[in-house]
């Protein structure tokens, strides 16, 4: 299943995708509880969502997919975990040697945003150096502590595309990444929340990313350095996992601040990303 949450910011409503054309609304198809996706997974009715798709689809229901906004699929009351240098080649472009563990850092749920919401830089006097990051964005769908790498698939929900946005200039200053990578709007997610049944292998998965059409990042989830299965046991050692958490894996190499010269964000530029079987994101990038 494709699953979303639309609507105006701050006022969305989960939905799930039917044919790429319309959004069944959960709540207008009478699924009890849930107000979000987090809900869903918190209440573990993932299977009662799919039962409906089985049964007559109520008219009042169906919203036309092209009709709407879609939002953030999760709407930040979780963790956003995130995984730095897990590409060779990122590593090896930002001058750092590959790591013996994942490397582990966090991004404030405020930053989350849509995949077609405008990308508002900071003011200048904060920073002139805003980069992007693709990366493949895992969900949690169940409790999870010190979960062994073979068992982690049980506690997947599904997947979405995240950008890593990041204020380079902050960045190399502070020690701390936190905030270089916490403005608002800078970890813009979705369009779905795609469930973990419709992926037959995470670690097979396309990726690129765009700016102004030219291509910037371009590989596959099978060069990670750490799987995905290898992250969720990772951090599940250090911190209970709860449902709707949401880990970043990492992006590969072509990040703007890497060339030579440095190619950073800028007013009237769109960024355009794509995972294979996860959708796509495009947005204007804007001072705000």
């Amino acid at each position: 299943m494709k699953l979303v949450m639309y609507g105006e910011p701050y006022q969305e409503r989960p939905g799930v995708v039917i044919d790429e054309t319309f959004i069944l609304d959960l709540e207008r198809a009478e699924l009890e509880a849930p107000h979000s996706l987090e809900e869903i997974l918190e209440f573990d009715v993932l299977e009662q969502v799919g039962e409906l798709l089985d049964h007559e689809l109520p008219e009042i229901a169906l919203i036309p997919l092209d009709s709407v906004r879609l939002g953030p699929p999760l709407a930040g009351v979780g963790k956003i975990i995130a995984v730095g240098l897990n590409y060779t080649d990122h590593a090896q472009e930002m001058g750092a040697p590959p790591p013996d563990h994942p490397l582990i850092f966090s991004k404030a749920s405020s930053a989350l945003a849509g995949p077609t919401d405008d990308l508002c830089l900071p003011p200048v006097e904060w920073s002139t150096a805003i980069d992007y990051e693709i990366e493949l964005g895992v969900v949690i769908g169940h409790q999870c502590h010190a979960v062994s790498v073979e068992d982690a698939p049980a506690y997947i929900a599904g997947y979405t595309i995240v950008n890593d946005i990041t204020a380079r200039d902050i960045q190399r200053a502070e020690v701390q990444w936190f905030r270089a990578k916490s403005h608002d709007g800078f970890c813009p997610i979705g369009p779905y929340l795609v469930t973990a049944d419709e992926i037959d292998d995470p670690q097979q998965l396309s990726l690129s990313l765009r700016v102004n059409n030219a291509l910037r990042q371009h590989s596959t989830t099978a060069r990670m350095i750490f799987s995905v299965n290898e992250i969720v046991s990772f951090v599940s050692h250090s911190l209970t996992l709860q449902p709707g958490d949401l880990i970043a894996t990492g992006t590969p190499a072509g990040i703007g601040g890497a060339r030579t010269p440095p190619i950073f964000l800028l007013p009237g530029d769109v960024v355009e990303l794509a995972i294979e079987h996860l959708g796509s994101h495009r947005y204007t990038v804007k001072r705000a």
